[in-house]
C-alpha cells in the first residue's frame, strides 16, 4: 500500500486507503454517505488498486488477500461480487472489477490522487437550495412577510441560541485531532526489538531501548534524526524501564544487570556520552512508574518484606524515601504521569480491564477517575486536558480528562504502544508481524514423549481455546480482522461471532453445555447455530475478575469498594472474601487464589479452607498461565516449564518444559496440560505516526 496515496479518486468514490473508508464524489461527506469497508474487502479493493490494469488470478488472490487454508474460489467470487455491490458496479459493463471468464479479475478504473479537502469539498458543494417554481415563489414570499419586530426578536433568540449550543459543542463534543493521521515512517531498522523512545529535548536524536535477536539483554541507542547514523550505549541490562529526562542533559532510568540487583541510574547524554551514576536501589524494574515532582524524582516499588505498593521518593545525594503506602486490592500500578500537583496513575484493576487514578500529593487520598473495559497497557500527555492511551487489541486513544470521550487515532495505529505525542507527530513502537498460535500437547503425562503440533494456526492471532465435556472446541481467532470466536467442527472452523472492533474477548469457556464470552466485562451467552448474543447475567456494579464453571455452577471474583470477594450464581452473598482467582479442584472443592497471598488454597463444599503447597503470584503470573483440573494443579514457572501438583501424591514436580519461546498461555485437555498459546518470533521498531499532508 506504500505507493498509493493516503485519498484516492477511484471514478464516483473517494477512498481512504488506509482506513477502509468511501466517500461519494457527488454526496454530503457526512457520516450516513460514508460506507467503511469490512476487513476483507478493503484488503482485496486496496491490492486491487495496487495492481490496476493487470489480470489476477483467482489463485493469486487467494494467495495475496486470504489467510492460510481460508480462500476459496467461492469465497473470491463472493468478495468480488460484495465489493461491486459496493461500488455500484454492472458485471455486464464494467466500470470498476472486470471479469475475464476462468482466468480472473481486473481493477479498470483510473486511480487519481485526492485529499481529504476534496472529500470536505464535496460536503459544501452539495448544500444547496433547490430552485423555485413562480408558483412556488409567490407562496414563499408570502409567507415570509413578518414585522420587522417579530423578525428581530426571532434571529435574537436563534443567534443566543446558536451561540449556546456551540459553546456547548466546543465544551464536550470537539475532536481534540482534526485529521486522523495516514503515515508511519520507521525511525529504527534493527534487527531484534526495539522500546520505549523518548526523543531528544532539542528534537536532534532519539533514544530507545534494544534487544539484539540473539540475546536476553538490553542496551540503550541513540540514533540521529538526521543521518539516521546509531551509537550503542556499552551497558547490557536484564531490565530496563523508560528514560525520563532529569535536565537538558542527563537522563534517569531503572535497571537490573543481574538477578535482584535493581537501581535508579544518571547518565549524562550531551554534549557527550557519560556513564551510568548509580542514584538509589529499588526493589523491581517498572517500565513508565517515575515522574520528576519538584527536584525529586517519585516512583513505584515493592516494600520487600509486606510487597506492599509503594509511592517512593529520591533527591539526589541522599537516600530514597517512602512517601505514600498505597492500596493494595489492584492486580497492577506500573505507570505514572504529573500534572502541577496531580499524580495520574494508571491500575490494571482485573485481568479484564484498568482504572485510572487520581492523587494530590504530597498526601491526598487515591480516587477513581475512571474505568475503561479493557486493558491500557500505557499512557502519556496528548495535551493539558488529554491524555493518549494505548489500549491491548485497540488503536491508539485520546481520552478527554473532564468529559471522559475517547476518540481514536485510527485503524492504522492498533500495532503501536509506548506512544508519546511530540509537535505535530507521535513517537511510538510498532510491532511487527506480532502473532500468536495454538499447539496442542500430545502424551502429556510423559515428558520425554510429549509433543508440541499445531491446532490452530494462521498468520493472525489464535488464542482463549475451551474445550466442553461433550468434545467441543471454541477459540478466538483474528484471521478475519479483529477477534471472533469460532467454533471447530472435526478438521473444519466456522466463524461464530460478528463482533466490532471495540468489543474484546476477555475470556471464553463453557457452562452447562454453553458457550460463554466476556466482552467488555459483560457475560454473554453465544447461540452456536446464529452466533447471537444472548446477555447471560445482569451488568455488574463492580469490576469482574475471572469466571469459573465447577460442577455445573458458576463462580467469579470481583472487586467491591470492601476488596475482593468470590460469588456465586444464585448466591447474594460473598462466599468468602479476599479471593482474586477460582478454579476447579477435585471431590466438588475449589482452588482460591488470594489478594494477599502466593499460597493458593483448597476450598471444600463446606467451605472450609485448607492450604496448598503451591504458590502462584496473582500480580506477577497471567490468569492464563495457570489452572486446575482433576489430575492437579499447572503453571508455568522457570525456563518455560510447567510445573504439578498431583491431587493424589501431593508432590510437585516439573512437568514439560515448552521450548524457548514464552508460552502466553496454558490449557487444560480434562486432565492436565493439552493446549499451549505461543508467539511466534517477532520485531520492533521505532516509528514517527504522522500526516503526510
Amino acid at each position: 500500500m506504500s505507493h498509493l496515496d493516503p485519498v484516492v479518486q477511484i471514478g464516483d468514490w473517494y477512498y481512504q486507503v488506509i482506513y477502509g473508508q468511501l466517500w461519494p464524489v457527488d454526496a454530503a461527506a457526512q457520516a450516513e454517505s460514508m460506507i467503511r469497508l469490512e476487513p476483507r474487502l478493503h484488503s482485496l479493493l486496496n491490492y486491487f488498486l495496487q495492481h490496476p490494469n493487470i489480470l489476477l488470478a483467482k489463485d493469486t488472490l487467494i494467495e495475496k488477500v486470504w489467510p492460510a487454508d481460508e480462500g476459496t474460489d467461492a469465497a473470491v467470487m463472493r468478495a468480488v461480487g460484495a465489493l461491486r455491490k459496493v461500488l455500484g458496479d454492472d458485471v455486464r459493463a464494467p466500470v470498476y472489477i472486470e471479469t475475464a471468464s476462468k482466468k480472473g479479475y481486473r481493477w479498470l478504473a483510473a486511480i487519481v490522487p485526492a485529499t481529504l479537502q476534496d472529500i470536505s469539498l464535496a460536503a459544501d458543494n452539495t448544500d444547496v437550495v433547490p430552485e423555485l417554481t413562480d408558483a412556488c415563489a409567490v407562496s414563499f414570499a408570502g409567507k415570509v412577510r413578518k414585522t420587522w419586530r417579530f423578525i428581530a426578536v426571532t434571529a435574537a433568540v436563534l443567534i443566543l441560541g446558536g451561540a449556546s449550543l456551540a459553546y456547548v459543542l466546543a465544551t464536550y463534543t470537539a475532536a481534540p485531532l482534526i485529521k486522523l493521521p495516514d503515515t508511519i515512517t520507521p525511525i529504527s531498522a534493527l534487527s531484534g526489538q526495539e522500546y520505549w523512545p523518548v526523543l531528544y529535548p532539542d528534537g536532534s536524536h532519539v533514544l530507545y531501548q534494544h534487544k539484539p535477536i540473539d540475546s536476553n539483554r538490553l542496551n540503550w541507542i541513540v540514533q540521529n534524526l538526521t543521518d539516521l547514523r546509531i551509537e550503542h550505549l556499552a551497558q547490557k541490562y536484564r531490565n530496563l524501564s523508560q528514560a525520563l529526562w532529569l535536565d537538558a542533559h542527563h537522563i534517569v532510568f531503572r535497571a537490573d544487570s543481574s538477578a535482584n540487583n535493581c537501581y535508579f541510574y544518571r547518565q549524562r547524554l550531551l554534549p557527550a556520552i557519560g556513564l551510568p551514576e548509580p542514584l538509589w536501589p529499588c526493589q523491581q524494574v517498572v517500565s513508565q512508574g517515575a515522574v520528576l515532582w519538584h527536584d525529586s524524582v517519585l516512583w513505584l516499588d515493592r516494600d520487600p518484606q509486606t510487597q506492599q505498593l509503594q509511592l517512593m521518593q529520591g533527591r539526589q545525594g541522599q537516600s530514597a524515601e517512602r512517601l505514600l503506602a498505597l492500596p493494595g486490592n489492584w492486580r497492577d500500578i506500573s505507570q505514572l504521569l504529573l500534572r502541577d500537583d496531580t499524580l495520574y496513575l494508571l491500575a490494571k484493576e482485573t485481568v479484564n480491564h484498568s482504572a485510572l487514578l487520581q492523587l494530590q500529593l504530597p498526601d491526598g487520598r487515591m480516587d477513581v477517575l475512571a474505568r475503561f473495559p479493557y486493558v491500557v497497557k500505557q499512557f502519556s500527555w496528548w495535551d493539558s486536558k488529554h491524555l493518549l492511551l494505548s489500549a491491548a487489541q485497540q488503536e491508539l486513544l485520546i481520552f478527554e480528562l473532564k468529559s471522559h470521550n475517547t476518540q481514536s487515532l485510527g485503524r492504522l495505529t492498533r500495532d503501536l504502544t509506548q506512544a508519546s505525542r511530540y509537535p505535530g507527530q507521535v513517537l511510538a513502537t510498532q510491532f511487527l508481524d506480532y502473532t500468536t498460535d495454538i499447539l496442542h500437547i500430545t502424551d502429556n503425562a510423559d515428558s520425554s514423549r510429549s509433543r508440541l503440533l499445531p491446532w490452530h494456526m494462521s498468520n493472525r492471532n489464535e488464542r482463549l481455546p475451551a474445550l466442553s465435556e461433550s468434545g467441543q472446541a471454541a477459540y478466538v481467532s483474528e484471521r478475519a480482522g479483529h477477534g471472533q470466536v469460532w467454533l471447530t467442527e472435526g478438521r473444519d472452523s466456522r466463524q461464530l461471532t460478528r463482533l466490532t472492533e471495540w468489543q474484546h474477548i476477555q475470556q471464553l469457556f463453557w457452562h452447562q453445555q454453553q458457550l460463554l464470552v466476556l466482552l467488555n466485562t459483560e457475560l454473554y451467552r453465544i447461540e452456536l447455530d446464529s452466533g447471537q448474543l444472548i446477555p447471560y447475567l445482569p451488568m455488574p456494579d463492580t469490576a469482574i475478575g475471572r469466571y469459573a464453571s465447577c460442577n455445573n455452577v458458576l463462580y467469579w471474583t470481583t472487586l467491591t469498594d470492601s476488596g475482593w470477594q468470590l460469588m456465586a450464581e444464585n448466591h447474594s452473598a460473598a462466599l468468602a472474601d479476599n479471593v482474586t482467582d477460582v478454579r476447579c479442584g477435585p471431590q466438588q472443592a475449589l482452588v482460591l487464589q488470594f489478594a494477599d497471598s502466593t499460597a493458593l488454597a483448597l476450598m471444600t463444599a463446606d467451605h472450609r479452607l485448607h492450604a496448598l503447597p503451591v504458590y502462584i503470584d496473582w500480580r506477577s503470573t497471567d490468569a492464563e498461565q495457570w489452572f486446575s483440573d482433576s489430575s492437579g494443579i499447572y503453571w508455568l514457572g522457570d525456563n518455560n516449564t510447567i510445573y504439578r501438583f498431583d491431587w493424589l501424591s501431593q508432590q510437585t514436580s516439573p512437568l514439560l518444559n515448552t521450548g524457548q519461546e514464552v508460552p502466553a498461555a496454558i490449557y487444560s485437555n480434562g486432565s492436565g496440560p493439552g493446549y499451549i498459546v505461543r508467539q511466534r518470533p517477532y520485531d520492533t521498531d521505532i516509528v514517527w505516526l504522522q500526516n503526510r499532508r
